[in-house]
């Protein structure tokens, strides 16, 4: 239900912008996407909230149709932006031997926590096969797309946000806290003109094998949003 009414406020949003853009002659297009993330299999302290967890991409994909059929390939690059935000009052910290945890964060030191969360930057490649169902008019078709991409790790970071003694403070600490430094994972949409429901599965994990917290092997998963600017 909430990835329903987020949906819809997103839809609603940014519907009018896509239809009044203007749509100059290129062979490609560039996509952007809104969208929410989620982990799977994760311990419990590492829990995620829904509002906080958000994503924002953009990939500009080149156009290949397959000969004369409803068919085309979409091959291209793009930058991601991923963010994590904990339902618990802890943050990431790098242990002495290499390893990451989850510390919880001193009432005494962070007063009172607006918000602790992870971002990450990926440089990404994705591939997708598109099938339009008027192949006559691709631009007002419906569409579905299946694929993937790969993506390599730029740059990470965790902030903290916080009330102590009567100010406003964050703390931000950038590291890759043993996160993969490549990620890969299976991708689809399914919408019409410019406008798609998105969905991606991620088919590594998060983090280096035992060196993230309590040894997880959390994957990512996420799901919003596709609007083709041109």
């Amino acid at each position: 239900m909430r990835f329903l009414i987020a949906t819809l406020a997103l839809f609603c949003s940014t519907s009018l912008f896509a239809q009044q853009a203007s749509s100059p002659d290129l062979p490609g297009a560039l996509r952007v996407q809104f969208g929410f993330n989620f982990l799977v299999d994760h311990p419990d302290s590492m829990s995620t909230g829904f509002w906080g967890s958000k994503a924002f991409n953009f990939h500009y994909q080149y156009s290949v149709r397959l000969g004369e059929s409803a068919f085309t390939l979409h091959p291209g690059f793009g930058l991601a932006t991923d963010k994590f935000s904990f339902e618990e009052d802890v943050t990431l910290v790098r242990n002495i031997n290499g390893t990451v945890s989850l510390e919880g964060l001193d009432p005494s030191e962070y007063g009172s926590v607006k918000r602790t969360k992870l971002a990450t930057t990926y440089f990404e490649i994705p591939l997708e096969l598109r099938y339009h169902f008027n192949k006559d008019n691709f631009k007002k078709s419906v569409k579905l797309s299946v694929g993937g991409k790969v993506g390599i790790l730029m740059s990470s970071h965790t902030k903290v946000k916080f009330d102590h003694l009567g100010e406003k403070q964050k703390v931000k600490v950038k590291d890759n806290f043993n996160l993969n430094r490549f990620r890969y994972g299976l991708q689809g949409s399914l919408g019409v003109a410019g406008i798609s429901a998105y969905f991606y599965y991620g088919l590594n994990d998060l983090f280096e094998k035992g060196k993230g917290p309590e040894a997880t092997t959390a994957s990512q998963m996420q799901t919003g949003l596709l609007i083709s600017i041109f």
